[in-house]
């Protein structure tokens, strides 16, 4: 079972790493077929760590799809708020992403997956302290953090760090 487990998570990996790199080069219409390919592929997944992958892969692919279709809005739900959040840390748009740090806090969303994120950034900013604080925080509020971090690419230079090993234990 966890060979099978294995080899579904390092495809589905690979194919996010590919996707994630359109995106960042802002190739959004190439990026919404790979992304809507691993959302099809791998929605009937028996494995907690593919299906987390997969519904990363959706918000990415509306953030795509926003970009592409050309109406310029501004987000007001809160998914809507951290998609943004989220094309502005991959597109290393850091004071976009601070402002839209302001809008959540504003608006009082202190989410797991809002300080998920927040951590990412200060990752991005090479803030590691901070990164690894907001990455306890969101830990502490659903467990679920310490497989997502785990599993995320942009954290994977911290693989060997003790202290983000004991982090994500």
């Amino acid at each position: 079972m966890k060979l099978k487990e294995d080899s579904q998570l390092n495809e589905i990996s690979k194919t996010f790493s590919e996707a994630i790199k359109k995106f960042t080069k802002r190739e959004y219409k190439e990026a919404v077929i790979d992304f809507g390919n691993i959302i099809g592929k791998y929605k009937n997944s028996e494995f907690y760590s593919v299906l987390e992958i997969q519904a990363r892969a959706k918000s990415y692919k509306n953030i795509c799809e926003s970009k592409t279709s050309g109406k310029k809005n501004e987000p007001e739900t809160e998914d809507s708020i951290l998609n943004e959040l989220l094309f502005y840390i991959h597109t290393d748009e850091y004071a976009e992403a601070e402002k839209t740090i302001k809008k959540l806090e504003t608006k009082k969303i202190n989410s797991a997956y809002s300080i998920y994120l927040r951590s990412l950034l200060a990752f991005r900013m090479e803030d590691v302290e901070a990164t690894f604080e907001l990455l306890k925080k969101a830990i502490s509020k659903d467990e679920k953090y310490k497989i997502i971090a785990n599993n995320e690419p942009e954290l994977q230079d911290l693989q060997e760090n003790e202290e983000f090993l004991a982090i994500i234990e």
